[in-house]
Order: structure tokens, then C-alpha cells, then sequence
């Protein structure tokens, strides 16, 4: 029995680095060029630490072809009815995947940034939350396991008011120490942030309780390294694995801090997840 099920354990290993590869794959077969973050994602006893985007301007290929990418990633029809009447208007398409260290999940955003930045040029009074990102996530193998994710940005907002509106976030959830952490890091960030202007998501999912917020904090330029004493409180809040925290650590240290994003996944499960510029 025990053989079994280092057998098994082997062949779910394989199965989620084939899935992992295999977006990399595809888009070097068709020779699309890319940029590349990665990220890690804390829950209580859990740290997932193979996380990756992919990103594609639609300026370096056709639909037909980012059709063609999907099918081969298997993406439920249901999702790619909706992915692609929500296509036209997006400025970058990203694409991700997620090693849960069961199975292996894909995702698939659709970003409008140019449509929101060309509505507030035309009138920057209007600073009300807009669509931002469309976010189709899925597992072949499970096909009940989809969701579509909804982001809105809120422009132009002050880290002042950042800060409050993630405060509001949390306080809808029973856990509230997380808020500490995230403060110290938007803190952080905005002292390093000449005009400390930050872009800030909130995203929910219907029929579910995801409650959670992303904060792009690129301008700051903070490296991983710069809130290493955060990062350590955090572990300990989470109760990762201390050694395998460490370890990725002393991997990551140097890498510069892109977003933030923290709150309730769709089960009610607090995360903190921080994404990274490799």
C-alpha cells in the first residue's frame, strides 16, 4: 500500500510539472515573446511557491492564435464563450498557472489598462472604479473547478485612502492580524514611491465568498529583501514551514516586489500573496 502511493505521489509530481512547462511550451513553439513574474502564496500550514504569469501583447499576436494557446491549455468551453466575447478592448493578455500541490490549475486575464487610462484622460474627474482585469481560472482535469474573477481598479487613490480601503476589506473577515503585514509593506513601498501613486484592485467572484484586493506597488521598487522582517512575520502568522520558507527566501531575496494581494479566497480562507519580477 505504501508503494502505491509513492507510486502515485510520483506520477502527480510529473503530471504538474508537465503542466507547468507546458505554457512555456506553447508560446516558444509559436515564438510569441513574453515578460515573466512569479509569485508565492501564503495560507494557514501552506506556502505555494511555483506560481507564474506569462504576459502577451495583443500587438504580438492574433486572436486566432491566443484561441489556439487555450484550446491546448483546455480551457472549459463555458469560460472560453466568455473569454472571447470579453476580448476586444484588451490591451494584455496574461497567462498563468498555480501547482496547489494536487493538481495544477491555469488562468487567463484579460487586462483593459489602455481603455482606463484613455477614459480618465478624457476626464480625470471621474475617478470611479473601473474593469481592469477579467480572470478565467480552471483545472482540466476537474472541470467544476473554474471561476471567473472580477478586478476593478480605483484610481488615483492616495495611500492614505489605499490603506482604509483594505482596512474596510479585512474588517468583513474574522481575521484582522493579516492587515498589520500589509500595512507595514504599502508603508514601505510609499516611502519609496516619489508620488506614491499605486494601482489598487479589488476583486470578487460571483456565487462565491472571494473578498480580496491587489495592490501593484512596481514603483516603489522594493525588493524582497527590504521587508524581510514583515516576510518573517508573516510565516509565523501563516505557519509555513520554517525551512521551506527560508529556502525560498535566499532564492527570491533579490527580486523586485510587484504586487500584493491579500483577503478571502472563494472557500472563506484568508491569503497574502506577493508577486515578483524575475
Amino acid at each position: 500500500m505504501k508503494e502505491n502511493r509513492k507510486q502515485f505521489g510520483s506520477r502527480s509530481l510529473t503530471t504538474r510539472a508537465k503542466k507547468a512547462t507546458l505554457p512555456f511550451e506553447i508560446l516558444e513553439s509559436l515564438e510569441i515573446p513574453c515578460g515573466y513574474e512569479r509569485s508565492f502564496k501564503m495560507s494557514k500550514g501552506r506556502l505555494l511557491a511555483n506560481r507564474y504569469l506569462l504576459e502577451i501583447s495583443l500587438q504580438d499576436t492574433t486572436p486566432q492564435v491566443l484561441f489556439e494557446i487555450i484550446h491546448k491549455l483546455q480551457m472549459p468551453e463555458s469560460l472560453f464563450d466568455e473569454f472571447q466575447q470579453n476580448l476586444p478592448g484588451a490591451n494584455l493578455v496574461f497567462i498563468g498557472f498555480e501547482d496547489d500541490q494536487l493538481d495544477g490549475s491555469y488562468r487567463v486575464y484579460l487586462e483593459y489598462w489602455d481603455k482606463i487610462c484613455a477614459e480618465i484622460n478624457a476626464t480625470p474627474q471621474a475617478t470611479h472604479p473601473r474593469l481592469m482585469f477579467l480572470g478565467y481560472k480552471w483545472n482540466p482535469e476537474r472541470s467544476e473547478r473554474q471561476a471567473i474573477s472580477s478586478y476593478f481598479c480605483h484610481p488615483m487613490l492616495s495611500t492614505t485612502e489605499i490603506i482604509s480601503r483594505i482596512s474596510a476589506l479585512y474588517g468583513q473577515t474574522k481575521e484582522k492580524q493579516a492587515l498589520k503585514y500589509v500595512c507595514d509593506v504599502v508603508h514601505q513601498g510609499a516611502v519609496k514611491c516619489p508620488d506614491r501613486s499605486f494601482i489598487y484592485l479589488e476583486v470578487s467572484e460571483e456565487d462565491n465568498r472571494r473578498l480580496s484586493f491587489d495592490l501593484n506597488v512596481y514603483q516603489s521598487a522594493l525588493r524582497l529583501r527590504d521587508i524581510d522582517s514583515t516576510l518573517g512575520d508573516l510565516q509565523q502568522y501563516f505557519q509555513v514551514c520554517p525551512e521551506e520558507f527560508l529556502t525560498l527566501k535566499q532564492r527570491v531575496g533579490s527580486k523586485l516586489l510587484g504586487h500584493i494581494s491579500g483577503g478571502t479566497n472563494r472557500e472563506g480562507e484568508e491569503f497574502l500573496t506577493l508577486y515578483y519580477e524575475i
